[in-house]
């Protein structure tokens, strides 16, 4: 691995490493480890955020600027006010765990990119050329060479096919809609969704996010498979306004005994669910003898605001 010298960069890409270390404060550094790539895929740069440097490393040196400046602007997402997906909960089975999280995470990154979208046709680093080679890369995802059963075909090209619907902003669909017609159900609907919410603010962000994650879901139940459980495996930061701050907990949220453990003891996990979309905000380890209807009654009377702040949750200001 081999660390790129800032000298060596463009300057759309110095200009937003700039202004990722003023929100941050934290210092950026882009390192390459380039690989041979068949196809372009969003994937092919990757960060990891210390406490004081954000490491950013690319792996396609043919269109090392695009990946680059798309993962910068992922970045740039993650340091902002927009809601963002947490877990400290467990099923106990590893592969559970990790489906949950890996398409949440897939649907999550696929509405991010219809912001970072509009940047990258902006800043002219998605051009014809990357823009070609993107699609070529959805068509040999779409086919993978790999023993799928149907249905977890369809679920996977679902998310395949959402992102290039959003960041590939293709206008004739038709031949992926004839080849991938059961696929089109969820990516229609996640759509429309997406259509009646304005991701640029969090509050519609969080709504848009926490529907299509529940169209999902209801691909995958009706295909008569377990539920992903995203309500409570989930933790979404909340979107409050200043007066929903002072009201007392009982009136925006409900503790729910969840199915899951917490990560790290491995006692019972405690869901803190909204009342208006029963989506979970924070996964909280109570002592499981002490939870008994006195309990509730004291910690339903604190405010929004102090339960939240005793318990280490952050939030967003509507």
């Amino acid at each position: 691995m081999e660390k790129i010298n800032r000298n060596d960069l463009s300057d759309n890409i110095v200009n937003q490493i700039d202004t990722i270390e003023q929100k941050s404060n934290k210092k950026v550094e882009v390192y390459s480890e380039f690989e041979e790539h068949d196809t372009l895929t969003l994937d092919q740069a990757t960060h990891v955020t210390g406490d004081e440097v954000i490491k950013v490393q690319i792996t396609n040196e043919k269109y090392a600027d695009f990946v680059l400046l798309h993962e910068l602007y992922h970045i740039e997402l993650e340091i902002s006010d927009e809601p963002s997906i947490n877990v400290s909960v467990t099923s106990g089975q590893t592969d559970v765990d990790g489906r949950i999280l890996s398409t949440a995470n897939a649907i999550f990154e696929a509405l991010e990119h219809a912001k970072i979208v509009e940047k990258q046709v902006a800043d002219g680093s998605l051009t014809d050329e990357v823009h070609e080679a993107y699609i070529q890369g959805i068509n040999v995802a779409l086919e993978p060479n790999a023993d799928i059963d149907p249905a977890n075909m369809t679920f996977y090209r679902s998310l395949v096919l959402l992102d290039a619907i959003i960041f590939g902003q293709v206008k004739d669909d038709t031949e992926w809609r004839t080849n991938y017609n059961k696929a089109f159900r969820f990516v229609d609907k996640a759509m429309e969704i997406i259509k009646e919410n304005d991701l640029t603010g969090p509050f519609k962000f969080r709504r848009a996010l926490v529907n299509v994650l529940d169209a999902y879901n209801e691909m995958i139940t009706a295909a008569g498979y377990e539920s992903m459980n995203y309500h409570e495996f989930l933790a979404v930061t909340p979107v409050v306004s200043e007066r929903q701050l002072r009201l007392s907990l009982n009136q925006t949220y409900q503790i729910k005994h969840s199915v899951f453990k917490m990560n790290e003891t491995k006692e019972d996990a405690f869901s803190l669910l909204a009342i208006n979309d029963g989506q979970s905000v924070a996964s909280l380890g109570f002592d499981v003898d002490k939870v008994n209807p006195e309990f509730y009654k004291k910690f339903y009377q604190q405010t929004v605001k102090e339960t939240f702040e005793a318990n280490n949750i952050d939030y967003v200001i509507r």
